[in-house]
């Protein structure tokens, strides 16, 4: 456990309260907050993100035994449970102090029994990703710590996240508080979205930040699930901006190199709208384009088309370029 470092000078009393506060870090403050991050604007599939929040602590009670938390906004696909290092030093610490996830199903402090993904996700939100697929990951000081009142303490947070291989534009997040307040109050927690950040990586891009006229719902799966496309036709101006009906002209493409043509505007490929100038359909792949046994599906390609079939919509909004979807496992 790191320990403070004694003044001679100071008297008996300030000494025995520092060698009280045993290295660190209320967690109650008056106030707290995330003063700068330090991130990359991007990086590769595979490799690791590495991030610096700098944070001030000011304290206005004493608190014992109490641990810091450090929380994430990522991917799912990331498993950033078991692929992140957090580490950090404050002014009132000596050495690097680490950090480990906290256990599944403990409950957040001041939290109704709700965990801290839920607590978070509840009071901070996810930053505005626009796509399903994201998580709260929280992780708590390997120590515990006890504090004096009025201090001001700096802590420099050291955050080391390797991030998946699939290519993607997402918000992160962070939030910091400690485990006795929790989020019980807008004083004792800090929370940031330093913007959109980019992994160049493999397969589809998968864009949580910017408005989409076409999802697909859950963002991976295999050709054996049902899945649901969404087309948002507010999103941007387009020839099926008025539509009264929507319809769906795709392709599968299957492993050898085949592909398989569903364009006819019929009850099969009829979307359903399901809020202003918004339409859904669900599929499932296999049955949809009656595969053989040895028929396996790569990828979907597809548009948007009206009842006529003469006005196709792709990604750009145009029929230009098609919607793709790569099936592919967690």
């Amino acid at each position: 456990m790191a320990k403070v470092l004694q003044n001679t000078k100071r008297t008996r009393w300030w000494q025995a309260a520092l060698l009280l506060i045993a290295g660190f870090l209320v967690i109650v403050s008056c106030s707290i907050t995330i003063d700068s991050i330090d991130q990359a604007d991007s990086v590769n599939g595979g490799d690791t993100l590495s991030s610096t929040l700098h944070v001030t602590i000011n304290t206005n009670d004493t608190r014992n035994n109490t641990k810091f938390m450090v929380a994430l906004l990522v991917p799912k696909s990331w498993n950033s449970a078991a692929h992140s290092k957090i580490t950090f030093t404050s002014s009132i610490t000596t050495g690097t102090q680490t950090m480990s996830p906290v256990a599944p199903g403990v409950a957040a402090p001041q939290g109704g029994g709700k965990d801290w993904p839920t607590v978070i996700a509840e009071k901070v939100g996810n930053g505005g990703n626009l796509l399903p697929g994201w998580e709260w990951v929280a992780f708590y000081s390997d120590n515990a710590y006890s504090v004096v009142a009025n201090l001001a303490i700096t802590v420099t947070i050291s955050i080391k996240v390797k991030v998946g291989v699939e290519n993607l534009s997402f918000k992160l997040g962070y939030v910091v508080a400690n485990s006795s307040d929790g989020l019980s109050g807008t004083d004792y927690y800090a929370s940031a979205f330093p913007g959109c950040f980019r992994v160049f990586g493999q397969g589809d891009l998968l864009d949580y930040c910017n408005p989409q006229l076409s999802t697909v719902d859950p963002l991976k799966s295999l050709e054996n699930d049902i899945v649901t496309l969404n087309f948002d036709g507010g999103i941007i101006d387009t020839e099926l901006k008025d539509a009264d009906e929507v319809y769906l002209c795709m392709k599968g493409v299957t492993t050898n190199g085949d592909t398989l043509n569903a364009c006819a505007q019929d009850d099969r490929t009829k979307l359903t709208s399901y809020a202003l100038k918004k339409w859904r359909i669900d599929l499932w792949p296999r049955q949809f384009f009656k595969l053989g046994q040895d028929q396996h599906l790569s990828g979907l390609v597809y548009y948007f088309t009206d009842k006529t079939g003469q006005k196709l919509v792709g990604k750009d909004g145009t029929g230009a370029t098609p919607f793709t979807y790569t099936f592919s496992c967690e």
